[in-house]
C-alpha cells in the first residue's frame, strides 16, 4: 500500500453509460487489493439525495438524553429489548469515545422488520418518533436505500474487474442486513483524557485516541465524515497515513469477510480514530449480505463456505459496543 496515498476515484462513470467504466472498474479492484482503501467521487444530488443530507441526519444527537434512551439497547438499558439496533451511549472506560446508532434494513424497507424469528441480527430498528424528529425518518431511509444502490453498484464493479460474473458477488445481497450508523466522537472530557493513550501532536494541537485500530468485519464500508477529519490508515510499514475529509465523497474500505471471500487477495485495512478535543461526526454505511447468505469463495473447492450473519455475529464481539451480547438461535430462513 502506498503510505502518502489513498486513491481516489470517480464514479460518475460507473452511474452512466461512460465508456471509461472499465477503467473505472480496475481502478476499484486495484485498490480493494492494495490499499484496500479508497475515495470515491460523487455528490448527494447523483444519488438522489438533498445537498444537506448528511447534516438532516445528523439531526439525531440534538436529542437529549431522555430521548436516546428509550432507544438504547438492552445493554445499556435493560428494560428495552433491542440487542443490535438502537443507540448506544459513550463508555468511559475504553480508549473508543463514541456514541451512536445503528439503523437496519427496515427502515427503508419496513416489510422486513422481524418480529418473530428472535434473532437480533433481524430485530426492527428503535427510532424517534415523529414528534422528536420531524422528516428524519424519511431522510434516513432515503440514504438507507441510496447507500445500498451505491454499495451494489460498487460490488459489481469489483466482480467485473475480478473478471467474474456480477452476480457471484451481488446475489448474496438479495435482501441484505446492511447497516447505517450515525456516529458522534463528542469532545472528550479532560480528566478521562488524562488515563487514554496519546498519538500524536503536542500542546493545542496533540490528539488522543477515541476509536481503537481495527478492521471492519463485512464486505463493504461507505464513509461520510466530517471536516474534522482523525480518520487513519495502518501503512504496510506500520505507520499511520490520513484520510483527509473531501467534499462530496466518500471514503470507501473493504472487509475481513470481502478479504476472506477473495482468499486475501482484497486486503482488509486496520484503520483508526485520532482526535478527542473537537467534537467529530461520521456516517458508515455497512453493505452486508442476507443474514442466511451462504458465502463461499468463487474458487473454493467444495470447502463449504459458511453462513453470513453467524460469522459475522462472531467476530462483532471484537467492539465494545457489542462485547457481552448473546444471540438468540434464529428462525429456520
Amino acid at each position: 500500500m502506498s503510505q502518502t496515498l489513498i486513491p481516489h476515484i470517480d464514479l460518475t462513470p460507473l452511474l452512466a453509460d461512460d465508456p471509461v467504466r472499465d477503467e473505472t472498474r480496475r481502478a476499484i479492484v486495484d485498490a480493494a487489493c492494495d490499499s484496500g482503501f479508497m475515495t470515491v467521487g460523487i455528490t448527494p444530488a447523483q444519488l438522489g439525495l438533498a445537498d444537506d443530507i448528511h447534516a438532516r441526519l445528523l439531526r439525531f444527537f440534538e436529542l437529549d438524553a431522555t430521548h436516546k434512551q428509550p432507544l438504547a439497547r438492552h445493554k445499556f438499558e435493560p428494560a428495552n429489548r433491542n440487542v443490535y439496533r438502537g443507540y448506544f451511549p459513550p463508555q468511559n472506560q475504553d480508549p473508543t469515545w463514541k456514541e451512536g446508532i445503528d439503523l437496519g434494513p427496515d427502515i427503508a424497507h419496513p416489510e422486513r422488520a422481524d418480529t418473530q424469528s428472535g434473532d437480533p441480527l433481524r430485530e426492527p430498528t428503535p427510532q424517534p418518533p415523529e414528534s422528536d424528529l420531524p422528516g428524519w425518518s424519511v431522510d434516513v431511509a432515503a440514504y438507507y436505500a441510496a447507500m445500498e444502490s451505491l454499495g451494489g453498484v460498487i460490488a459489481g464493479a469489483l466482480a467485473e474487474g475480478l473478471g467474474m460474473p456480477r452476480e457471484t458477488l451481488t446475489r448474496p445481497f438479495d435482501h441484505g442486513n446492511s447497516t447505517l450508523r450515525l456516529i458522534h466522537y463528542p469532545e472528550r472530557p479532560a480528566e478521562t483524557l488524562a488515563a487514554m493513550p496519546a498519538v500524536d501532536g503536542s500542546g493545542d494541537a496533540r490528539r488522543w485516541l477515541v476509536g481503537v485500530p481495527h478492521c471492519d468485519n463485512g464486505f463493504i464500508t461507505l464513509l461520510w465524515q466530517d471536516q474534522v477529519g482523525g480518520l487513519q490508515v495502518r501503512t504496510p510499514s506500520d505507520n499511520w497515513e490520513e484520510v483527509p475529509p473531501r467534499d462530496n465523497a466518500l471514503v470507501v474500505n473493504f472487509g475481513r469477510l470481502l478479504a476472506d471471500w477473495s482468499d486475501g487477495r482484497i486486503q482488509a485495512t486496520e484503520h483508526r480514530i485520532v482526535g478527542g478535543t473537537r467534537s467529530r461526526h461520521s456516517i458508515p454505511f455497512f453493505f452486508e449480505p442476507a443474514v442466511d447468505a451462504h458465502i463461499e469463495a468463487p474458487d473454493a473447492a467444495g470447502d463449504g463456505g459458511y453462513v453470513y450473519g453467524d460469522r459475522l455475529w462472531e467476530r462483532m464481539q471484537a467492539f465494545v459496543e457489542f462485547q457481552g451480547l448473546e444471540r438468540a438461535p434464529a428462525a429456520d430462513a
